[in-house]
């Protein structure tokens, strides 16, 4: 059975080198679009397995036109394709949901190779997803014997949407082939005991124990991250600067992300861990 493609471009020319490159890889072009007025229309009556979208058109862009089929059908794989090819523009891409990109003038490899992608079982993601949770558990184990010379002893896993927060949060943003968070959470009082066992002294200030709170999570996001990239190249997984909340209980909501509740329990209080991932990396050619 073969692959069914919607082209949408401006440009009747583009849209025959698409369907032309498309027609070398055995793929069908089921329906073509040049602006948003028939777009959706088009979509609901060809029902194509992917679409190649250019920015560039009148009226709405691609961004725009991306937007509304995600709205009407969030299972829609979308395909940019179009000259334009920048910082600015991936992130957008991600922000929205598109599944990949590709430059023009159009190479029909380039462009089947992501297509082929695109389409195929996201393995990469499963293994992040199936894997990950556990690299992050024993990162987090590995601080802990490390920066207070004792042991941490963890739950069963809870998956869940919204994360179990104490009076100190830390948020880690994760950057790379896919994005995602994890989210260190612990009592005031497990804080303070876990500075003095650091520090071999009485914290001074507030300041220092929600600074050591960060620095811990910094450093269990970097080793898992360096753990996971050692497993995977093409992960690419990086850390950002923490996010600390600190004093009445927070609870960090993270759309479109499957998160991984657990906890490990501590000679000096118990630690919630939080991670996840978004599904859907962004194909660059």
């Amino acid at each position: 059975m073969s692959v069914k493609v919607m082209v949408v471009d401006d440009s009747a020319f583009s849209r025959v080198m698409i369907a032309d490159a498309l027609a070398e890889g055995g793929y069908e072009v089921v329906g073509e679009a040049e602006s948003i007025d028939t777009l959706i229309e088009t979509y609901d009556s060809c029902k194509p397995d992917v679409i190649t979208m250019d920015i560039a058109m009148p009226g709405a862009d691609g961004f725009e036109c991306s937007k509304n089929l995600i709205l009407h059908d969030p299972k829609v794989k979308i395909i940019l394709v179009s000259s334009m090819k920048d910082e600015e523009t991936e992130q957008e891409a991600r922000r929205i949901g598109i599944a990949g990109y590709v430059q023009k003038p159009v190479e029909a490899e380039a462009l089947l190779t992501v297509i082929n992608s695109v389409l195929a079982p996201d393995t990469m993601y499963q293994t992040l997803d199936e894997f990950g949770v556990g690299v992050f558990k024993e990162a987090l184990a590995q601080s802990v014997t490390r920066m207070t010379k004792t042991t941490a002893t963890f739950a069963e896993d809870n998956e869940c949407c919204n994360n179990a927060s104490q009076e100190i949060t830390v948020v880690i943003g994760i950057i790379g082939r896919y994005s995602g968070n994890m989210i260190v959470a612990l009592s005031a009082e497990t804080a303070n005991k876990m500075t003095e066992i650091i520090l071999r002294r009485e914290a001074k200030s507030r300041e220092e124990v929600v600074g050591l709170a960060a620095e811990f999570a910094n450093v269990v996001g970097g080793i898992a991250c360096s753990m996971l990239n050692k497993k995977e190249k093409a992960f690419g997984l990086r850390v950002a600067p923490p996010s600390v909340f600190y004093g009445g209980a927070t609870e960090v909501v993270s759309p479109n992300i499957k998160c991984h509740n657990t906890y490990a329990d501590t000679e000096f209080g118990r630690i919630y861990l939080s991670v996840g991932f978004k599904k859907g990396s962004v194909l660059w050619m």
